[in-house]
């Protein structure tokens, strides 16, 4: 597999979110990412995170998390602040002034990943969660 630049990647997921045909409206992806009534966070396995963070088959575009993320990549500053937060991605694709680290994760499945948004009481969202809480924790902002 080719080794891509930060540049290369960054132009990947741009161009991902802009031509997703997933999320072909951004009031579709912003209603499929906004926490339901009533929702209650579960506790998740953040091993099993770790696993689909790099697994493509939740994309329908051959993209995983890693695709992004590998290695704190494509997180901005505001990674390290704790959620919700404002993500610079959610704000300018859908609007959202803050968002929550599960609205976030969902929001890359629509748009990024071209995927639908996990069930929001499913144990994959919620591992995705663990995970990326743990990858947060070791995440140095470049600006302090």
């Amino acid at each position: 597999m080719k080794k891509l630049t930060l540049t290369a990647l960054m132009a990947l997921c741009t161009a991902s979110v802009l031509f997703s045909p997933t999320a072909s409206a951004e009031g579709d992806a912003s209603a499929l990412t906004v926490r339901p009534a009533g929702y209650k966070p579960r506790e998740g396995d953040a091993k099993l995170g770790e696993r689909l963070f790099h697994d493509p088959k939740l994309s329908t575009n051959g993209m995983s998390c890693a695709t992004c993320h590998a290695n704190h990549a494509s997180y901005s500053d505001s990674f390290a602040k704790p959620y919700p937060h404002t993500v610079v991605m959610a704000r300018d694709q859908l609007g959202r002034k803050q968002v929550y680290l599960d609205e976030m994760i969902q929001a890359c499945m629509v748009m990024p990943m071209a995927a639908k948004p996990l069930p929001w009481d499913s144990k994959e969202l919620a591992a995705l969660v663990a995970f990326v809480e743990q990858e947060q924790r070791t995440f140095k902002p470049t600006k302090q």
